[in-house]
């Protein structure tokens, strides 16, 4: 074997190959003991078989770069358990296995490869640069024991991987770096039964012993160990990416040839290892060819068009055996390259009606298919086509519809046969837009209780909308005065204002503008009510009066004009809850007359009090306001027959009381008519005088139910029992 004295091609192959770590130091194909802790899984190793049916090579590979180190130092022992004919062979020697190696398997010492194997020979040179080769690391302990150990266990990690790089490029690699061993002694039909040791003491790293059963026969592969199927990925005009699957062969050489497979160039001399792509191959191959490579191995090649070329993929595994090479299906790169860029020259407007439109090409493309005239709003588009495909010799076209379109830009496309585009820079049209807008529609908005107004109107159909002016005032037929200081861009706009104002509505109207600044004619005026948060004026106390039996008071009304109701309380001093009595509206009343009402409540040694309260139809409250002490010495009540009844009268509008009682006194008495509105508390809504026998309420509305009832007050503290209630229903 020829031998020289240089080690300079194993150096620098084998950091070239650091980064492939190969698929067989990945995946555990062999049986592990059924002893096996669940604490040795950090120290386990992959142990895989492949029979040849004249031998059995079996190889193997620490998970754990430190334990790899560790297993070069202390070897391992190889056994295999003696078959039935073994075993009758020697019926004297009682053992039943058998010591493969005579002593322990470890890797050549660098003079041992220099002395056994070429120099020339790279994956021998990378497997002796893993062992043996310089450190690039060289960690002190000065700099920090975190520093020094992960720059340790980083150099460790290159080293195995290199190594584990080698052995699956050939087998010498294997072999010298001791992580192989081929069995001879075996009979084609048997089943053998292997035992791996690895002889690290246990107090330093316990390590499983790994058992495989292997039948002897020729050896036949599967699915999973032939090349699959050739694929490509075209990422640019002139490259393209060919890839295949991932499967259980370890290392590729790929060739590729542009007459139909009479030549061959190869297009790589270290073989393709598959990897898991990081962040970094990404950043570098872009996404699509970072996701191909999740479940593929690829290589880029650059070619050239209108030419087919074919690909022919070989490949070896684990053992060093190569696959049935495989071709690829012809492949031709498709035309990426865009036509020359056209340059738009010149747009010539005419009576601000028409646009004369000329550009050049610096080069006729062979394929180019022509070019096609664009417009835009906007210099940044996007293009809207105005024109079908011109022919490719076309240099000039009219716009006979420039004035409609308005101010705008132009610009040129130029497209080829297979669809690629290039085009021209943008340039202003120069029309004269004269034409305003049309007035915005769909005004409308809503003011909240914080006095935050938010707008909103359709977008105006015009393309060239600069944007909308916003208008406001506090009644209709005043001036209305901008909101916005600039144009708003957005058909949407927020607003503020104060609450504190009697004012019931704001008033807003828009006006779109376009890029000429022509002004639209104003929206539709919207009125948008306005929350009220200023409370009603107080019902003043101008004046009460009281009898033994009643209280009568009178009250200013409010000032307010959006008054909807004036509640009446009662409670006697011990008590803390308020009473409703009465609820008065505002059309039982007269527009500014007083409040009048007389309470007839029960005696009691208790003083009565009673305040009034304003609300609005914002169901804002003046609060409780004229509060009156109020005490009833009380009254003999005498039993006397009353009668009552009640119905609507003709036009159901009123309803007709009449009454009757038994009582001769020859002092004055009068009587007093309660009504109830729903259930709702009784209160005085008429009295009658002595004699009188009817009485007519017309102050009664439609769903309501009315009750009724009389007493008599027969002075000097006297009064009658209250009468038995009547009910009509106001239909």
């Amino acid at each position: 074997m020829k031998k020289n004295n240089s080690f300079l091609l194993w150096i620098i192959f084998g950091w070239m190959m650091l980064l492939a770590m190969p698929a067989f130091a990945q995946e555990d194909k062999g049986a592990p003991d059924e002893n096996d802790a669940p604490s040795q899984e950090l120290y386990n190793y992959v142990l895989v078989a492949r029979s040849y049916g004249d031998s059995i090579v079996l190889r193997w590979a620490p998970q754990n770069a430190g334990v790899w180190m560790l297993a070069n130092h202390y070897g391992w022992n190889l056994y295999r358990i003696k078959t039935d004919e073994e075993l009758a062979a020697n019926p004297a020697d009682s053992s039943i296995e058998i010591k493969l190696n005579a002593k322990p398997i470890k890797p050549l010492t660098l003079d041992e490869m220099k002395a056994k194997y070429d120099t020339t020979h790279v994956y021998v040179g990378v497997a002796a640069q893993a062992l043996y080769g310089q450190s690039f690391f060289n960690p002190k302990e000065s700099e920090g024991m975190e520093n020094y150990i992960f720059r340790r266990d980083q150099e460790q990690s290159q080293r195995q991987a290199m190594a584990y790089t080698a052995a699956e490029g050939h087998i010498d690699a294997a072999d010298a770096l001791g992580l192989r061993f081929v069995d001879k002694t075996v009979k084609k039909g048997e089943l053998y039964t292997y035992i791996l040791e690895c002889l690290i003491p246990d107090d330093i790293a316990p390590m499983p012993k790994k058992v495989m059963d292997v039948g002897c026969k020729p050896f036949e592969r599967d699915y999973d160990e032939v090349i699959p199927a050739i694929s490509f990925y075209q990422n640019s005009p002139y490259t393209a990416f060919i890839y295949w699957g991932k499967n259980k062969l370890s290392g590729y050489y790929l060739e590729r040839s542009d007459d139909n497979g009479k030549h061959w160039t190869a297009l790589n001399d270290a073989p393709i290892f598959g990897y898991e792509p990081d962040q970094e191959t990404y950043e570098v191959l872009g996404q699509e060819i970072g996701e191909i490579l999740e479940q593929n191995v690829g290589y880029m090649d650059s070619l050239l068009l209108n030419k087919k070329y074919v690909y022919r993929l070989k490949a070896f595994d684990a053992f060093g055996d190569y696959a049935p090479e495989r071709k690829s299906d012809p492949f031709e790169m498709a035309d990426f390259i865009p036509p020359t860029v056209p340059v738009l020259q010149f747009i010539i407007p005419e009576d601000n009606n028409i646009c004369k439109l000329e550009w050049t090409v610096d080069k006729q493309d062979d394929d180019l298919k022509g070019f096609v005239v664009t417009f835009s709003d906007d210099p940044s588009g996007p293009w809207n086509k105005i024109t079908d495909i011109l022919p490719p010799k076309t240099r000039t076209w009219t716009d006979k519809n420039g004035h409609d379109r308005g101010r705008g830009y132009y610009r040129i496309f130029a497209t080829d046969n297979s669809g690629n585009v290039s085009y021209s820079l943008s340039q202003i049209n120069n029309i004269e837009d004269d034409v305003p807008p049309s007035a915005p529609k769909g005004l409308a908005g809503v003011v909240d209780t914080a006095g935050v107004v938010y707008l909103q109107w359709d977008e105006n159909t015009e393309k060239d909308i600069l944007g909308y002016r916003v208008y406001f005032a506090n009644q209709p037929d005043h001036d209305f005065i901008q909101k916005t200081g600039r144009r708003n861009s957005e058909a949407h706009f927020w607003d503020t204002l104060s609450l504190n104002t009697l004012t019931k509505y704001i008033f807003y109207y828009v006006v779109a503008e376009d890029n000429s600044h022509n002004f639209s004619k104003p929206s539709d005026t919207l009125a948008i009510p306005v929350p009220d948060i200023v409370p009603p004026g107080l019902a003043l106390l101008k004046d009460y009066s009281q009898t033994d039996e009643s209280v009568t008071f009178t009250w200013l009304q409010s000032t307010s004009n959006d008054v909807v109701a004036y509640v009446v309380y009662r409670k006697k001093e011990n008590e803390k809850q308020w009473k409703t009595i009465r609820i008065i509206t505002p059309d039982e009343l007269i527009p500014g007359s007083l409040i009048q009402l007389t309470d007839y409540p029960a005696p009691s040694a208790t003083n009565y009090n009673y305040c009034i309260e304003v609300f609005d139809n914002s169901r804002l409250s003046s609060g409780k306001t004229g509060q009156t002490t109020v005490r009833f010495r009380g009254a003999s009540v005498i039993n006397i027959p009353l009668t009552l009844k009640a119905s609507l009268n003709k036009n159901k509008t009123c309803t007709d009381l009449e009454f009757s009682y038994e009582y001769d006194s020859k002092s004055d008495y009068y009587g007093v008519v309660y009504k109830s509105v729903d259930d709702g508390p009784a209160y005085a809504c008429g009295s009658f005088h002595r004699g009188e026998t009817k009485f007519l309420d017309c102050n009664i509305k439609s769903g309501q139910k009315v009750d009724y009832t009389i007493q008599m007050f027969l002075g000097k503290g006297k009064r009658s029992q209250i009468s038995d209630p009547v009910r009509v229903t106001v239909k």
